[in-house]
């Protein structure tokens, strides 16, 4: 019973960390910008349009995640397919991809 209570709350613990990630103000941005910490939107942009030549920008936000700053942004490739994005604000690479 101890052990079942245990590894019940080990996965609730991984299950919280792994969710955080803070909004990020247009302040903060342009401070983590200007302190060369992250890119700017429009290196971020162009990462994000590199994978989908002609494509387009619907939304994006920078947050900040336990593994780091993160650009997650919605893409309407050329062919209409609407592909989500997370960047890392970094580096400008590509952490995950998935399809709408």
């Amino acid at each position: 019973m101890k052990l079942r209570i245990a590894l019940t709350f080990t996965a609730l613990a991984l299950a919280a960390g792994s969710a955080y990630a803070k909004d990020l103000t247009t302040t903060e941005i342009a401070d983590l910008v200007k302190a060369g910490t992250i890119l700017s939107q429009d290196k971020l942009d162009a990462a994000a349009l590199a994978e989908y030549p002609g494509g387009t920008i619907e939304e994006g936000e920078i947050e900040k995640h336990r593994r780091g700053y993160v650009y997650e942004v919605e893409v309407i490739a050329a062919n209409g397919d609407e592909w989500d994005l997370d960047i890392d604000a970094t580096n400008g690479k590509v952490l995950k991809k998935d399809q709408d």
